[in-house]
């Protein structure tokens, strides 16, 4: 995903097509021109968007819930190829990269999946998701008809499609779409441009896909249905989907309150102007953990998503609960509909524009506000509505208002004409829910048909039959009101709820049952639920359980508790992570080159490199060493003793030199993250090349003699603590070894550093903590063996995530490594009070 990436930017021969299901597929999932069919049934595809590699494992479940409790019904995800293949032929799908097991969490949860498998990805992740190794084989051009590629890819896509083919629908899983290739200029949609595009989807089909798929573009962008005023093409054999519908940017942190309302009126439009469904990029950002950002991010990928880094709920993502749930509620009109030119009601004040989507399911009429101010005016129903007489409606600024009209809303009852807010329409048993909402003191009015021979039971005095039609007629309160009316054994409920308590419901598929009142329900069972609140938030609502059986439970929230906002750390201890700085360090492991190669060359993954050599020189004296480029972070040691300035890598050191010694000049690099290679088509070798490459010279300060070659280099990537025979130690970090007690001062060389923070169970397991490294330089973090990922942070935010997945009650290790030796006395795990939350268990 790339702002580059818009459309319109110099690609005429994409399209927004996409290939069919295969035959055998085609029951299960299948399209026309109007929408989508999933199992036959007209389906809108509310998609979200969360990659698995952002999320620990432990936090799948949690983080999912969370968007399916906001209306959405699928969620896309890329499979990072570096994320599986990090060294060539050492493949990993087990764990944290299980795919099969995120795929079929998926479809336990009653959600689809869209998948997209590259082999690009971009997605601001390291490489746009290539391995590093692809850099080092001869020959190799990257999306391209190129064997050398292609038989990577082959390799690649040999493991990775049979997971994405047996976890497809048709065959008993959550797989509804497949997205080959990213952002390639010249294949979108279904254009193949050449054999490369060819192959993979040769390859594809071959390994079993069967679901449709496409190559990228469709109508991604953060406003898809920009100002067209209908979104039908009689020329597009497809659906209007948009795989990229961009929430928000990735260079946000936390809650975006202009963006709420911005993204609420552009979903709208979506739905309004003949959407047929959106994946929403990002719904929830993550982390990128370990290595794995590029170099516009850090650690946070928070893209100020509906769902935050940490699991918190913003503004946004009550917009798109509420876009989501309605068009689930009405998808049959919506899958299946075509402007409607006809028959629309007629408004008062003309700044309100009126579009509508007809089909055979019924009619649903956008009013539109598109100016800066709240509107009133007066609704008057088309001349096909026996309804009579207008209704008194006000719109938001920028509010897009849907009206449904003919539509089936249960056996034996028509929804004729609803000139008023619908949230959704939530099915339960023999029950039908209409939750529907509106400004305190404002009126909701509906009207229905009804079977003529039909007996009713009404069980409200808002219904009432009149002129042949029943009338149902309430004003909303502070409080949740419900009514109900049976009709020929089936039960039609309406719940009405303000405006603030429409975002605060929730729906219980398992149990039917309708909660008002909560943040947030975490999980429901037929007794309770788990409910929780953000730290910031002080007043709480009563909680109100409307179960199918017409049942009404009213509860009350606990007030909010005290909250630690600070953890306390043990004594630090410190551990020299520069000891391939000194002249006894055995090397001998090490790759080996005449001059020094880029980070990678030894195979090694992360975002460090040590480069070692032995120079001699006849005459003592100042000398320049000079560097092809400098890397982006590091040090440079002559002898054991660091000779640069910290934080000011040079392209050229000076050397204060003895004729006729051998030193040692050993040089410690560091990136901040890889290029994500958007829109590169052939050669990677020599593109953003991290660490020293290429010749190095040494010449002596006012010699008139050339600069002589520095060769003979050993390299070894990742940063060393303890040392053994062949040079640095794997798990250094957590080793037990090696620590002593903290320096006086700052040592400006590479350092561990080690402390244990205590935790008391569930006094503190519904905060969220960061390591606060705004005093550091650069580095990365550990908690309990696992790497949170560089730092510093790239935007407004102070420290490191910790998942509460990787802390237990008890003992805790943070291990932070810092490029330049600045002391831990300033790091504090703190609370992020704005994320924050509380539960409480409410039983029925």
């Amino acid at each position: 995903m790339s702002a580059a990436a818009q459309p319109g930017t110099g690609t005429p021969s994409r399209n927004d097509h996409m290939f069919p299901s295969a035959t055998v597929a085609k029951p299960f999932f299948d399209y026309d021109a109007r929408g989508f069919l999933i199992n036959g049934k007209r389906t809108f595809i509310a998609s979200a968007g969360m990659e698995y590699a952002r999320v620990p494992r432990a936090l799948w479940h949690d983080r999912l819930l969370r968007l399916k409790r906001a209306g959405f019904n699928a969620v896309e995800m890329y499979t990072f190829w570096n994320f599986h293949e990090p060294k060539e032929g050492q493949f990993n799908f087990t764990g944290n990269h299980d795919l099969d097991a995120y795929l079929k969490l998926i479809k336990s949860m009653g959600m689809y999946a869209i998948v997209r498998v590259g082999p690009y990805y971009c997605g601001e992740w390291n490489m746009g998701g290539y391995p590093i190794w692809l850099r080092f084989k001869k020959g190799l051009r990257v999306r391209e008809d190129n064997p050398a590629f292609l038989a990577a890819v082959d390799r690649y896509f040999e493991k990775l499609i049979p997971i994405v083919s047996r976890n497809q629908i048709n065959r008993g899983g959550a797989v509804i779409m497949v997205q080959l290739e990213n952002e390639h200029r010249g294949g979108w949609g279904t254009v193949m441009p050449d054999n490369y595009f060819k192959h993979l989807r040769a390859k594809s089909l071959q390994l079993g896909l069967q679901v449709p798929y496409f190559f990228s573009g469709l109508h991604s962008g953060n406003d898809p249905a920009s100002d067209y005023a209908s979104l039908d093409d009689p020329g597009r054999p497809n659906p209007w989907f948009s795989p990229e519908y961009w929430g928000v940017w990735f260079l946000n942190y936390g809650p975006q309150e202009t963006d709420s309302t911005l993204y609420d009126r552009r979903t709208w439009k979506i739905i309004a102007h003949g959407g047929n469904g959106y994946n929403v990029y990002m719904a929830h950002g993550g982390s990128n953990f370990d290595y794995n950002n590029d170099r516009d991010n850090a650690a946070s990928y928070d893209y100020g998503a509906a769902v935050g880094q940490t699991g918190d709920l913003r503004p946004i993502y009550y917009s798109f609960k509420r876009a989501n749930w309605f068009a689930r509620s009405f998808q049959a009109i919506l899958e299946n509909s075509l402007d409607e030119q006809q028959n629309k009601p007629t408004v008062s004040d003309t700044i309100i524009k009126v579009t509508a989507r007809k089909s055979p399911a019924g009619t649903i009429a956008f009013l539109d506000n598109p100016d800066s101010i709240a509107v009133k005016f007066q609704l008057k129903p088309p001349a096909d509505v026996p309804v009579k007489g207008a209704t008194s409606l006000k719109l938001a600024p920028g509010e897009i208002m849907p009206v449904v009209k003919n539509y089936a809303i249960a056996p034996n009852i028509k929804l004729i004409w609803a000139p008023a807010r619908i949230y959704a329409v939530i099915p339960q048993g023999n029950t039908t829910t209409l939750l529907v909402y509106g400004d305190t003191d404002s009126k909701v009015q509906l009207y229905f048909s009804v079977d003529e021979n039909a007996t009713a039971a009404l069980n409200s005095n808002a219904f009432k039959f009149a002129n042949g039609l029943l009338a149902f007629n309430t004003a909303i309160g502070t409080v949740p009101s419900a009514h109900s009316i049976t009709i020929a054994g089936h039960t039609l409920k309406i719940i009405a709820v303000n405006n603030e308590l429409a975002t605060r419901s929730w729906f219980d598929e398992t149990n039917g049952n309708v909660i008002a009142g909560a943040d947030y329900v975490a999980n429901a069972t037929a007794n309770g639920a788990m409910i929780e609140r953000p730290w910031t938030v002080k007043a709480t609502f009563p909680v109100w359980i409307f179960k199918s059986n017409g049942a009404v439970v009213k509860l009350n929230q606990k007030p909010a508790g005290n909250h630690p906002q600070q953890l306390k750390l043990g004594d630090w201890q410190a551990k020299d992570a520069s000891l391939a700085a000194q002249p006894e360090f055995n090397d001998k492991s090490w790759k080996q080159t005449t001059d020094p190669q880029q980070m990678g060359a030894d195979g090694d993954i992360t975002a460090y490199a040590w480069y070692r050599t032995k120079i001699k020189v006849g005459q003592t004296g100042h000398y320049l060493l000079q560097l092809r480029k400098a890397p982006e972070g590091g040090a440079v040691f002559l002898d054991g003793k660091r000779v640069d300035t910290p934080g000011l890598f040079p392209d050229t050191v000076h050397l204060a030199l003895t004729g006729g010694v051998i030193h040692t000049l050993a040089i410690f690099t560091s990136h901040i993250g890889r290029n994500k290679l958007i829109f590169k088509i052939g050669e990677i070798d020599t593109l953003d090349r991290k660490g020293i490459w290429g010749k190095v010279t040494l010449k002596k300060t006012g010699s008139e003699s050339p600069a002589l070659n520095v060769t003979n280099w050993r390299m070894r990537g990742g940063p060393c603590g303890n040392v053994t025979g062949d040079g640095c130690v794997i798990g250094f970090a957590n080793s037990d070894l090696g620590w002593s007690e903290l320096p006086a001062r700052p040592t400006n060389r590479p350092q561990f550093y080690k402390s244990v923070l205590n935790l008391a169970g569930k006094t503190y397991s519904n905060a969220i903590w960061r390591v606060n490294t705004t005093s550091l330089s650069s580095g990365s973090v550990w908690v309990n063996g696992h790497n949170l990922g560089r730092y510093p942070e790239k935007i407004k935010i102070s420290g490191m995530y910790i998942p509460n997945c990787w802390l237990k009650p008890g003992k805790n290790t943070l291990v932070i490594f810092d490029e330049n030796g600045v002391l831990p006395t300033g790091v504090a795990v703190e609370a992020e009070t704005a994320a924050s939350r509380e539960t409480q268990s409410l039983q029925f």
